[in-house]
């Protein structure tokens, strides 16, 4: 370093170097490395697959069609003695659960297609013989909180089914048919319907397939 004076100032000389970089190393903590474990490890599990759950299967009763008939009382009752189950609920409870038997006649088994009938039959207006519906469907998935699109496939399997069907007065409008009026004034007083369970002999039964349709090939 190299001292100079001049008119009274001393000026002092700067040696001027370039330090030395110093590597500076980046070093992972242990807490970051728990936390890239733990992540890996998240990763992995989220794409393990399940486990299948095990268990035995349903077991199937094989049945044929089922068949409704409209009888006198005193021909239903086959025996001197039978079991009597009563269902205690409101009355558009029981109506909706004796309807449901109705539905199984017709292969309709949604809880929901029986809630639809009951409040079709309860709203119809009785036109020169005929029960007729006016309202329209909107009307429908309002009073019973169901879904328009619901509403509309469900109405769709009714009239497929022929248990409604457009009705010839005004537009738009559906009309009950006469085994579905039958069935409703069957239950108007007293709401009882009866199960009749019929025995079929083995050969019968390999007659039907599992779904309940008629096996072609064993009664030709």
């Amino acid at each position: 370093m190299e001292e100079t004076k001049k008119d009274g100032f001393a000026f002092v000389g700067v040696e001027v170097g370039t330090v030395p970089e110093k590597k500076i190393e980046q070093k992972t903590t242990d807490k970051a490395e728990t936390e890239a474990s733990q992540e890996k490890k998240i990763v992995v599990e989220s794409v393990k697959p399940e486990k299948k759950k095990g268990g035995r299967k349903s077991i199937q009763v094989p049945i044929s069609e089922p068949k409704l008939d409209f009888v006198k009382r005193d021909k239903v009752i086959r025996e001197h003695e039978v079991a009597d189950f009563s269902v205690r609920t409101t009355k558009d409870g029981a109506l909706e659960l004796a309807t449901r038997h109705f539905m199984l006649n017709y292969d309709i088994t949604e809880d929901y297609a029986s809630k639809i009938l009951v409040y079709i039959h309860a709203n119809a207006q009785e036109v020169k013989g005929h029960n007729i519906y006016f309202d329209d469907m909107q009307d429908i998935a309002e009073a019973l909180e169901l879904s328009y699109p619901t509403v509309q496939k469900t109405v769709k399997k009714l009239r497929d089914k022929k248990i409604i069907s457009k009705a010839s007065i005004g537009k738009n409008n559906y009309e009950l048919s006469a085994e579905a009026n039958r069935f409703f004034k069957s239950i108007s007083n007293n709401i009882q319907v009866v199960l009749t369970f019929e025995v079929v002999e083995e050969e019968q039964l390999e007659a039907i397939n599992k779904d309940g349709s008629v096996n072609e090939d064993m009664i030709k």
